[in-house]
C-alpha cells in the first residue's frame, strides 16, 4: 500500500509562506520520501513581492543579537512566547539556510545587521524559488483566495483567478494562510473582510515603520531634500533611537523615526558622540572672531543637512549665542505630525488577532488552518527583525503541517 500524500496548500509567498514550504521540503528530505503535495497561491502575477520590497535598498535578513535581547523588540504576543520562537528558528537556522541550501553569502554590518553579500533581495528569491520548485512545490500566480470551507473531508477552497476572472476550487488536507497586512497596498485586502465574516476577529490595520511628517522651510528643503542627518539620536514619548534619518519633502524617514516616531514634540541630537561641554571645548579653540555658525561649520564636522537645519531652522537668537546653539545641537526641536499613509509603511500593526490562534499558530475555530505572518496582530521595527519572525512563524507552521 503506497503511503499517504497530504495535500497543503500554502497562501501567500512572502518570506512566512516560503519559509514554511521550505520546511515541509526539509522534513521530506529527513524522511527520505514525499510526503506531502505543496501548492503556493499567490494573488499578483509575481512571487514574493514583499521580500523584493524589502529588499530594494539593501536586504536585511536578521540581526546578531543575544535571544533575549532580541525578543524584546517585539510586540504582540509576550515576551516568553517571543523568546520561544526564536529558539524554535534562530536567526543562525536562517543564516544557515540562506548559506548552505541557496549558496548565497551572509556577512554582519556594522549596525550588527545580517545581510546577503549581493544587498540585494532579488537573487535571494531567485534562487528560493528555484530550490522549492525544484523540490516539487506547484506555484499557482494570480489566485487571490475567495472563500474556505472546512470539511470532514478536508478544507475547501475557492480563488479568484485573475487572468480568467473565474473562480477556481481545490480541496487539501492542511492550509497555510500568508496573507499580509495593509502595508505597500494600493487597496485593501480582501481577506479580512471574509475572515470576519467567519466570526474571525481582525484588528483594523495601522501603519508602522513609516515615515512622519514635519513642516520644513522651503529653502531648508532646497538644500537638503533627499540628504541624510547622519548618526543621530531620536528622542520622543517612545524613546530614544540612534541612526540615519533621511529628509523628504514632507518629513523624515528611517530607522529611528522607525522606531519611536509619534505624533508630537521630538529632539535631534546632532553630534550624540560629543556632551555639550565638550563640544564648547571644541568650539571655543580658535582665536578667529567667527559667529557660533561659522564656529559650528568649520569646527564640528556636521554633515551638511544637520548643519543646514541649523541654518534654516534655529532662531536668530540662538545662531547668535553659541552656548543656546550648542543646546539646539544636542537637543534640536521638531515636531512630528501624523504619520505617512498606511500605503507607504515598511510593515503594518493589526489584523487576525492572536486569541484566535493556538500556539502552533493553528486558528481554534478551523483545525487544519494555519495562519502567520504580516496578517496576525504583532509588530517590530525594522533592521531583521522583521523577516527574522516572518521565517520564524513560517518554519513552525511547516512543521506543524508536516
Amino acid at each position: 500500500m503506497a503511503d499517504q500524500v497530504t495535500r497543503i496548500a500554502i497562501l501567500g509567498s512572502g518570506p512566512a509562506g516560503l519559509m514554511a514550504a521550505t520546511e515541509l521540503i526539509l522534513e521530506q528530505k529527513r524522511l527520505q520520501k514525499k510526503s506531502s503535495e505543496i501548492h503556493v497561491f499567490e494573488k499578483r502575477s509575481g512571487l514574493g513581492r514583499k521580500l523584493l520590497i524589502a529588499g530594494s535598498s539593501g536586504l536585511n535578513i536578521s540581526h546578531h543579537l543575544p535571544p533575549l535581547e532580541f525578543a524584546h523588540h517585539y510586540e504582540g504576543w509576550d515576551h516568553a512566547f517571543w523568546t520561544e520562537l526564536l529558539s524554535q528558528y534562530r536567526p543562525e537556522d536562517w543564516v544557515s539556510f540562506i548559506e548552505t541550501s541557496l549558496g548565497l553569502e551572509t556577512f554582519i554590518g556594522t549596525s550588527n545587521r545580517y545581510f546577503v553579500k549581493e544587498m540585494k533581495a532579488s537573487r535571494l528569491l531567485k534562487e528560493w524559488l528555484f530550490f522549492l520548485e525544484s523540490h516539487g512545490v506547484q506555484f499557482h500566480s494570480q489566485h487571490e483566495l475567495n472563500d474556505f470551507h472546512s470539511t470532514a473531508d478536508g478544507i475547501d477552497l475557492s480563488f479568484k483567478n485573475q487572468e480568467t476572472k473565474g473562480i477556481e476550487f481545490f480541496r487539501f488536507d492542511k492550509v497555510a494562510a500568508f496573507l499580509g497586512g495593509g502595508s505597500w497596498e494600493e487597496e485593501t485586502p480582501t481577506w479580512p473582510a471574509l475572515f470576519r465574516s467567519k466570526g474571525l476577529e481582525v484588528l483594523p490595520f495601522q501603519a508602522s515603520n513609516v515615515g512622519y511628517e514635519i513642516e520644513w522651510a522651503a529653502a531648508f528643503l532646497k538644500e537638503s531634500e533627499g540628504k541624510p542627518l547622519k548618526k543621530v539620536d531620536l528622542t520622543t514619548t517612545r524613546g530614544t533611537k540612534r541612526g540615519e534619518l533621511v529628509i523628504t519633502q514632507y518629513g523624515i524617514e528611517g530607522t529611528p523615526v522607525y522606531f519611536c516616531g509619534i505624533p508630537g514634540p521630538a529632539t535631534l541630537d546632532l553630534k550624540p558622540d560629543l556632551s555639550h561641554s565638550q563640544i564648547l571645548e571644541k568650539l571655543s579653540r580658535t582665536k578667529e572672531n567667527l559667529s557660533p555658525m561659522r564656529r559650528v561649520k568649520k569646527f564640528l564636522a556636521l554633515p551638511e543637512a544637520s548643519e543646514s537645519l541649523l541654518f534654516h531652522h534655529s532662531p536668530p537668537e540662538v545662531k547668535a549665542n553659541l552656548s543656546m546653539l550648542i543646546d539646539y545641537v544636542k537637543k534640536f526641536p521638531v515636531h512630528l505630525k501624523s504619520a505617512r499613509p498606511l500605503k507607504e509603511a515598511i510593515s503594518s500593526k493589526g489584523g487576525l488577532a492572536l486569541s484566535e490562534l493556538t500556539n502552533h499558530f493553528q486558528l481554534k475555530a478551523f483545525p487544519r488552518i494555519y495562519c502567520g505572518g504580516e496578517m496576525l496582530n504583532w509588530d517590530a521595527p525594522t533592521g531583521g527583525f522583521l523577516i527574522q519572525a516572518s521565517v520564524s512563524q513560517g518554519a513552525i507552521i511547516g512543521r506543524a503541517l508536516a
